[in-house]
């Protein structure tokens, strides 16, 4: 009995050994890009997107995103992407380029972000713009885009000067959105807290080239605004009564020639970031058609908001100037000549709508704001934005740019011309 248990032991001891030793298969999907229609990642001179050394794709296992640790590629429309996180047997529903662009999923799709603020790349667009989906349960995977393009050019003369550009509507262009696989020909639904009605585009600017912009593709966009801001800060702006049809890779040119207007006048519209501390500043806000300025006046309350904004800003009195500080990428908002209050929101969570203030409060970490790619005003700390947003001649804090009650509004300052 002991010699033959011995030998059964040894037997298991054999078994256990070869399951141990099978090598562990990492799934591996196959993936090309849309056929005629897309639009080249590197070039717009074809009809195909390439893939290129370094791209990675999230697939979806159940709601959790796994993002590729290997690329293979096979020819220029083609691609092998390697999971090192799952095995050869994964159920992937859907599948998103860029990895950082996959949010989440959904019924019949996948939640993505398309960036608010992209780069500049002659002839092209930035790295990561071109969102793509693919549905799972083919092989190899088809990515179809999820974007339309906007084109523009500038003028040669002034190409060199400009720093960065903005593209605004009234609807939303980027940010998050359900995207639904519709048999092939995805659609796009905006998120109605967490997208904006603009992009913007940075970077260094050459003559003779075409510059694009990737946004939600959508049958009718109205207010079209283009900002381009010059180095030095000033702004010219340009606005499109008309409307504006973008189909899912569509590849549209919506302005030629570009051109900065010259500076002139008592006072001239400037980025925040390029604003000197002795320079004084009337912050104007713009909520559906109307204008409003900030007062500056001591409350603990929600700032008093002056509707409508004078037309001619020589005749704003004291109350609406404001000087800006600057840090990096923020700046602080400080009554014209005064160092010991300044604009804060006094709220760190929660729905608490009234937590704007002008005064010296303790919320130090709360009086930092930034100008989003749709112009918005928000605080800029570790903590839920807060959106300067307009409602009954006063300005709160929101915790998101779209709200029904509390529209953010859309900010531009404006200094006296030297």
């Amino acid at each position: 009995m002991r010699k033959l248990f011995i030998i059964a032991g040894a037997a298991l001891l054999l078994a256990s050994c070869a399951k141990q030793t099978q090598p562990f298969q990492p799934l591996v999907l196959s993936a090309v890009q849309e056929g005629d229609g897309a639009v080249s990642k590197t070039s717009l001179s074809d009809t195909s997107v390439h893939w290129s050394a370094g791209d990675q794709v999230a697939a979806f296992v159940g709601i959790t995103p796994h993002t590729s640790t290997g690329t293979e590629i096979v020819s220029e429309t083609q691609a092998k992407f390697t999971f090192s996180d799952l095995s050869a047997d994964a159920s992937v529903s859907y599948a998103v380029y860029p990895a950082s662009a996959a949010v989440g999923t959904h019924e019949g799709g996948a939640a993505v972000s398309v960036p608010s603020e992209q780069t500049a790349v002659p002839d092209s667009f930035g790295e990561g713009a071109a969102v793509c989906i693919a549905k799972g349960d083919a092989s190899p995977m088809v990515f179809r885009n999820v974007c339309g393009f906007l084109a523009f050019t500038f003028k040669d003369s002034d190409a060199a000067s400009i720093a960065s550009i903005r593209i605004m509507a009234n609807e939303p262009m980027t940010g998050q959105a359900d995207v639904h696989w519709n048999s092939g020909d995805p659609t796009v639904e905006p998120s109605s807290v967490k997208s904006l009605n603009a992009v913007k585009l940075s970077g260094t600017f050459e003559s003779g080239k075409t510059y694009y912009v990737a946004v939600f593709p959508r049958a009718s966009y109205t207010g079209l605004t283009i900002k381009i801001t010059k180095k030095d800060g000033y702004v010219s702006t340009y606005t499109n009564p008309g409307t504006l049809t973008l189909a899912r890779k569509g590849n549209m040119v919506i302005a030629r020639n570009l051109a900065l207007k010259p500076v002139g006048g008592n006072w001239a519209e400037k980025d925040p970031a390029y604003i000197g501390s002795s320079e004084v500043v009337i912050p104007v806000g713009k909520v559906g058609e109307n204008f409003y300025l900030i007062q500056n006046t001591y409350t603990n309350s929600t700032p008093p908001a002056a509707s409508p904004a004078p037309a001619n800003l020589a005749d704003v009195g004291a109350g609406y100037k404001w000087n800006v500080s600057v840090s990096g990428t923020v700046f602080q908002l400080y009554p014209k000549e005064e160092t010991g209050r300044w604009l804060n929101c006094s709220s760190t969570s929660g729905s608490v709508k009234n937590c704007m203030a002008v005064d010296e409060g303790n919320y130090f970490n709360r009086k930092y704001f930034t100008w989003d790619a749709a112009c918005h005003v928000l605080t800029s700390d570790s903590y839920d934005a807060r959106y300067l947003s307009y409602k009954d001649n006063a300005w709160y804090g929101e915790t998101f740019p779209a709200s029904g009650s509390y529209p953010a509004a859309s900010f531009s300052f404006y200094v006296q011309v030297p």
